[in-house]
């Protein structure tokens, strides 16, 4: 099992470094981490641009709901709900530190 691992673990540093980067401003980030509410379920737009003249977006549900994006506002751009966000941070983080403590564990080990 240990002759998977390292090659297993240069195959994932070498996705990292070759996956394009996300170009975000850092206002923007931070202005949406302010704005998570994980307690409150988001309601779709009813419309995009507008409920007369615009198109009609999908209902919410538990787990997405739909926001209006685009250059003029005009398009209904499918969004994931706070709180399923948050959870899947949380399992990100706890993937991330338990392949760190395995592969400390696995290096000490041998």
């Amino acid at each position: 099992m240990s002759s998977i691992t390292l090659p297993l673990f240069l195959f994932t540093i070498g996705l990292l470094i070759c996956a394009p980067t996300v170009a975000a401003d850092g206002d923007d980030l931070l202005d949406y981490i302010k704005s998570i509410e994980p307690l409150t379920i988001k309601r779709s737009a009813l419309a995009c641009p507008a409920p007369i003249v615009g198109s009609t977006c999908p209902e919410e549900n538990a787990v997405w709901y739909f926001k209006c994006c685009g250059s003029l506002a005009s398009d209904c751009c499918f969004r994931l709900q706070d709180w399923v966000t948050v959870l899947l941070l949380v399992l990100a983080i706890f993937t991330i530190l338990s392949i760190i403590v395995n592969v400390i564990r696995c290096v000490c080990c041998v």
